[in-house]
């Protein structure tokens, strides 16, 4: 039990620092001073992107995976 535990806790951990790296990646994107704050003006000038591209699909499942991973990381810091 004790080994399944660690296994979260280092899958856990590898989930969190790709989800930082990606959602850096993302923000390179948006580099001028209105994407720091969220204006986003290419946006609104050249219309809106339609659906995600790879970077941002491996962004939505990695924070999808890390929203599963915090429920049994909490779950598992109650085991004996």
């Amino acid at each position: 039990m004790q080994a399944f535990k660690i296994i979260i806790y280092i899958v856990h951990a590898l989930v969190s620092l790709g989800l930082i790296v990606s959602v850096t990646l993302n923000m390179a994107k948006h580099s001028s001073l209105g994407g720091a704050f969220g204006s986003g003006a290419n946006g609104a000038v050249f219309g809106r992107e339609k659906g995600l591209n790879a970077l941002g699909k491996i962004t939505l499942w990695l924070a999808v995976a890390f929203m599963a991973l915090s429920f049994l990381t909490s779950y598992a810091m109650t085991w004996a």
